[in-house]
């Protein structure tokens, strides 16, 4: 399987993202992190052969870096104005599943949705957080709730789920 057909198992298209580098000859994913002003403040890199442990960032699986300050999001390119609902979730790849079907879909670093707040009521939608079950995710969900939004639970991850599956849940 080449790894561009490794992400799309994952639900990650890379034909919908411009901000991004996919390096198919060492099986690495950097996506670009901004905040709203369009302004880089970080990035994520994914290798489906690193290990989850807590070690060098080129050895991991996943290594996301944000600068000190900054509120960081991933996604933002993809926001359908002229639609009401903005999903919020952990991972970039939970957003890309809910791309793949048309939604709109941020990937917030940091699950304390008190900080961003301010960002995410800008949007002016309703909010729907989509959370791990886990203490995390229910930090964000709750955070979100807060807000006047919403959440959702799910045992395993979206992109975990193929398109038909996401489908009959979110249409």
């Amino acid at each position: 399987m080449s790894f561009k057909e490794h992400l799309l198992s994952r639900n990650y298209d890379p034909a919908l993202y411009l901000n991004q580098t996919v390096d198919d000859e060492n099986n690495l994913l950097t996506v670009h992190i901004y905040n709203l002003d369009g302004k880089f403040t970080g990035y994520q890199r994914y290798n489906p052969l690193g290990s989850k442990k807590n070690i060098p960032y080129d050895e991991a699986k996943y290594y996301t870096y944000t600068m000190k300050g900054e509120k960081a999001f991933w996604g933002l390119e993809t926001i359908d104005y002229s639609k009401d609902t903005l999903y919020v979730v952990e991972g970039l790849f939970k957003a890309s599943a809910l791309h793949r079907l048309g939604l709109n879909a941020i990937c917030v670093f940091g699950n304390n949705a008190k900080h961003l707040s301010d960002v995410l009521l800008s949007f002016n939608m309703s909010l729907v957080a989509v959370c791990d079950n886990d203490a995390a995710g229910l930090m964000l969900g709750r955070g979100i709730e807060r807000m006047g939004g919403s959440y959702v639970v799910f045992n395993k991850d979206l992109d975990e789920y193929d398109l038909s599956e996401l489908e009959l849940i979110f249409n």
